[in-house]
């Protein structure tokens, strides 16, 4: 162990004996170390002989209002602000509209930056902010930008318009508006555009497709809560990642298309409202997350079932495939009506939000019914701690009888999944013995049947309640799951727990 101590660089007494004379101080004073003005005198300026790399870099970790204080720090700071790359502004409400204009014009008047890497705004745009707000980007863009960043806020899909010379910018790698009126009339040259994400804006398909279109070099869209567009269709090579967010149907038989034949991952996010999504060509995927959320009227049960059929059959050959609560649910109502879902090829399964849930059961049979291939099996539970009910392992014993025999009845619908599942994982929610019932019988039921299991991961790093109880839930989880027979010899289970100190099993 290192032991560092610290000592005073000064040797002066706090206080001078009685009797000394001014002669014996003085010859004291003559044989102390040198004092700290001295060595203050030969000390390096290190903050002052950093390279303008380093400190180009150290803005880029810094709005620009805090990039103009580093000029009190030394002479060679005082005017290096002025040639920083990375623009970043932002209004708090509440801030005086005036001082701020005046404040971020004079930054760009004194800027002597050749290269803008970076211009981000975030604040609200009212009348006095857009005309400043419009000359800021027409600046930016003049110098050759490569990520602009505008979040408007306290506005609704239709305030401020993106000028048109942000459409011809050339040198865009990065770009992601909030809140702006997304209109495109003329050519879209977007030649080094890698990522587009654009939030709460109203689209339309002719301009969608001008955008795509100008992007050859697309790598990741994502849309979040926008309205207006009926169809994406990317038929560039270099697109890799397409996620749509919280989706806005309008009209009452609308439907959002997906055609991208090189698309490698997709993600349907958030709540939809209405509508449907449909996939025509994305024969590429290897990852697709179907996390969504609709109302499910009784008028509409079969079009939903119908939905997530669709889907599920387009992403067949999807390698890793994850399914969030609500399509789970949509799987139930399949079953009552005896619909069958596609033969998937997946490997990596992940189910969000399930195994606490009334039914859940069923919708996890119906999936891995499906996945005769699966190697690695994810679930996330949903349980949630009551104190009101008895902790005892005896009690959760005697009720676990009737799940262990609900998977001893569907055992001969998952045969050929249990014939290649290595690997399985639970993330919980920190809950009570009673609340793993459900949980608890699946993974008996796996020890004991699946023939290649490699590892039972309980895992509670990640959940956000673990630390507000104890770690003996899970221990008991895990001492019931090591006494019971497996399949696999080398089957291990596995707790991860974030207290340090706690006993891995």
């Amino acid at each position: 162990m290192l032991k560092m101590e610290t000592k005073s660089q000064s040797t002066l007494p706090n206080a001078l004996p009685s009797g000394n004379s001014s002669e014996e101080l003085a010859g004291k004073r003559a044989r102390l170390p040198p004092s700290n003005q001295d060595e203050r005198r030969n000390s390096v300026d290190y903050i002052s002989e950093l390279p303008d790399a380093i400190i180009l870099h150290i803005f880029s970790f810094m709005t620009t209002k805090d990039a103009v204080k580093t000029s009190i720090l030394s002479k060679r700071w005082r005017s290096t602000w002025t040639s920083n790359q990375y623009m970043s502004f932002s209004l708090p409400l509440g801030s005086i509209l005036k001082s701020f204009i005046t404040f971020v014009d004079s930054v760009l008047l004194r800027c002597t930056a050749i290269k803008a890497k970076r211009f981000l705004y975030d604040g609200p745009c009212f009348a006095l902010i857009q005309s400043s707000l419009d000359r800021w980007l027409q600046f930016a863009i003049k110098h050759g930008v490569e990520e602009v960043s505008v979040n408007l806020r306290y506005l609704r899909y239709k305030d401020f318009l993106l000028p048109r010379i942000l459409f011809c910018c050339t040198t865009l790698v990065n770009l992601r508006v909030s809140q702006c009126c997304f209109r495109v009339f003329g050519t879209v040259n977007w030649c080094s555009l890698k990522t587009l994400r654009i939030d709460y804006a109203n689209l339309n398909n002719d301009g969608m497709m001008r955008v795509l279109g100008g992007s050859p070099v697309l790598e990741f869209l994502e849309l979040k809560s926008c309205v207006g567009v009926k169809h994406i269709m990317v038929e560039s090579k270099s697109f890799r990642e397409l996620v749509i967010d919280s989706h806005v149907f309008r009209g009452r038989a609308s439907m959002l298309k997906i055609s991208a034949p090189h698309l490698l991952r997709l993600r349907l996010l958030g709540n939809s409202r209405g509508g449907e999504f449909r996939l025509d060509e994305v024969s590429s995927l290897i990852e697709a997350e179907l996390n969504f959320n609709m109302k499910i009227a009784l008028n509409k049960v079969k079009a939903r079932a119908n939905l997530v059929k669709g889907l599920l059959k387009k992403l067949h050959h999807v390698t890793k495939l994850v399914m969030g609560s609500w399509c789970l649910q949509v799987l139930l109502l399949m079953e009552a009506r005896d619909m069958s879902l596609p033969s998937l090829e997946c490997r990596h399964l992940i189910l969000l939000g399930t195994a606490g849930h009334e039914g859940a059961p069923e919708a996890i049979v119906k999936i891995l019914e499906s996945t005769q291939l699966l190697e690695k099996l994810f679930l996330q539970t949903t349980c949630t701690p009551n104190s009101a009910i008895e902790l005892n392992a005896e009690s959760v014993g005697h009720r676990v009888i009737a799940g262990e025999e609900f998977w001893n009845l569907v055992r001969w619908r998952i045969y050929q999944c249990l014939m290649h599942l290595k690997h399985v994982e639970i993330v919980d929610c920190g809950a009570n013995l009673l609340a793993w019932e459900p949980v608890l019988s699946l993974l008996k039921f796996l020890l004991q049947n699946a023939l290649w299991l490699d590892k039972i991961v309980i895992n509670s790093t990640n959940s956000k309640s673990s630390q507000a109880f104890e770690p003996s839930p899970r221990l008991e989880v895990a001492r019931i799951l090591l006494s019971q027979s497996k399949c696999s010899p080398s089957a291990k289970v596995i707790l991860r727990y974030p207290f340090q100190g706690c006993p891995s099993v």
